[in-house]
């Protein structure tokens, strides 16, 4: 079972960013919108995957300064636009999967000085790994300030080779040829080299070849598409024919929203516990009581400083204080824990939701352990046992983890139990039978600590996607 919380960051953001971020809750709460910090504009990074060092999915790890962006990163994988604050970052890349930086482990990847402007636009790609070429970082300017747009009737569209399909950049050089033929549209393009980007009619069909430069061996031939209005891509050439093979990947230039919820299980204080939660400085809700869930909310996907305040008003000294990112076009429940101690103190679970279906008949439950019932974290492992007796579903859950999704029956009685994994006879949280409807998907927080709140079960609709869009103050 890995462990899933985003512990207190040592990353220190130099800029922050301003923007007037999600809100909702249950209609019984009410949220307030506090005037907004003074704005920064921030750069935007795509990230892609380009580096063919292994076969199969080559997953890495991608980490800005200490902070994580992906455990999960495969070959051909793209992040499309974050908004991150302006500054100097270093990135890391470790090869396998990571929820922290690692210790004893060396990076593959390790460049401590790159550099992210505001109003700047940047794709930042993994390339080599294969036929004599190092793994590195390849960072493109999209963007800038400076930089006009499309005209109304026209698209862009960028080449770039990331493929090291042979050994020594001689033998790499590619020509970018109209499939119909005519003149070129780029000729003797080497690994690492880009082309400007192109300006071209919207909504004009693209069919191009990649061949051998100064042959008609074609190396690629990627199916044809068309430019909408005002829309840039960048066409990346990747793969080296060993690891993997010599395709293209067209990346995007499009910024694209996270899906975020707000849960309150930190038993801090008796009564509601209020809680004010602020994202780069502005407040999102400051009615979150004990208890207590928010929907989802369309966020731009980026870098956040969270803050968490015990009352009704960001002032004093935040309870939590930590950096999150939000990926694009993924659902997330941020889950605020603790007592607000030393053993337990408040910090957030960063749960990556899956909205995915069980088959016809079945649900979908996921449990997450969020009680300081004892006096110790040691003392609070559980296990997961049903009524109806069989071994326990989970074993050995730790506070502060999360039991994958587990596939239930539905519309018959499902009773669990949460035991004591130090005294399995000591039942921690009886839950009353649950009975799920056909297709549900359920996260079930267990909250309280026996103290300030009492043991009880928090359920959450991951498959409630219900939105609110606010103006925000980003791009």
């Amino acid at each position: 079972m890995r462990r899933i919380v985003l512990v207190r960051i040592a990353l220190v953001m130099a800029i922050v960013l301003s923007t007037a971020l999600f809100a909702v809750t249950r209609s019984t709460a009410l949220f307030a919108q506090e005037a907004e910090p003074e704005q920064v504009i921030p750069a935007r990074v795509a990230l892609v995957h380009a580096a063919p060092f292994a076969a199969g999915s080559a997953t890495v790890s991608v980490f800005l300064d200490d902070l994580l962006v992906s455990d999960s990163f495969a070959f051909g994988d793209v992040i499309s636009y974050l908004n991150v604050p302006p500054g100097t970052y270093r990135v890391r890349i470790f090869v396998g999967s990571f929820s922290s930086v690692p210790t004893g482990v060396t990076p593959a990847l390790d460049v401590p000085g790159v550099t992210l402007d505001a109003s700047t636009d940047y794709t930042v790609a993994a390339i080599g790994g294969s036929n004599g070429f190092p793994l590195e970082l390849l960072p493109l300017v999209d963007r800038t300030p400076a930089t006009p747009p499309p005209g109304s009737a026209e698209g862009q569209v960028r080449v770039v080779h990331a493929a090291p399909f042979a050994s020594g950049l001689p033998a790499t050089a590619v020509d970018v040829v109209p499939d119909a033929g005519g003149a070129p549209i780029a000729t003797n393009v080497r690994y690492r080299d880009s082309t400007p980007f192109l300006t071209l009619p919207g909504g004009t069909p693209i069919d191009v070849e990649v061949r051998l430069a100064g042959t008609n061996v074609v190396l690629i031939d990627p199916d044809a598409f068309s430019l909408t209005p005002g829309q840039r891509l960048s066409v990346f050439a990747i793969g080296d024919g060993t690891h993997q093979p010599v395709r293209p990947l067209v990346v995007p230039a499009a910024a694209s929203s996270a899906r975020v919820r707000l849960a309150h299980a930190a038993p801090f204080a008796t009564g509601t516990a209020t809680a004010t939660v602020t994202l780069n400085g502005a407040v999102v809700t400051n009615a979150l009581n004990f208890g207590e869930a928010t929907a989802y909310s369309n966020v731009p996907a980026g870098v956040y400083q969270a803050r968490i305040y015990a009352g009704t008003s960001a002032t004093g000294t935040p309870v939590f204080d930590g950096v999150v990112v939000f990926l694009p076009n993924t659902n997330y429940t941020a889950v605020a824990i603790g007592r607000n101690t030393a053993t337990y103190p408040i910090d957030v679970l960063l749960l990556t939701d899956d909205p995915t279906r069980p088959p016809p008949g079945q649900a979908r439950l996921r449990i997450v352990h969020a009680a300081p019932f004892a006096p110790t974290v040691a003392e609070n492992q559980v296990h997961i046992v049903s009524t109806t007796g069989g071994p326990p579903l989970v074993t050995g859950l730790d506070y502060a983890e999360v039991a994958g999704y587990l596939t239930a029956p539905a519309a018959t009685p499902f009773n669990l139990r949460l035991v004591s994994a130090l005294a399995p006879g000591t039942t921690i949280l009886d839950l009353p039978p649950l009975i799920f409807a056909d297709g549900q998907v359920i996260t079930a927080i267990a909250v309280g600590d026996a103290t300030n709140q009492q043991p009880a079960l928090l359920p959450l609709e991951d498959l409630m996607l219900t939105q609110i869009f606010l103006p925000f103050a980003v791009r």
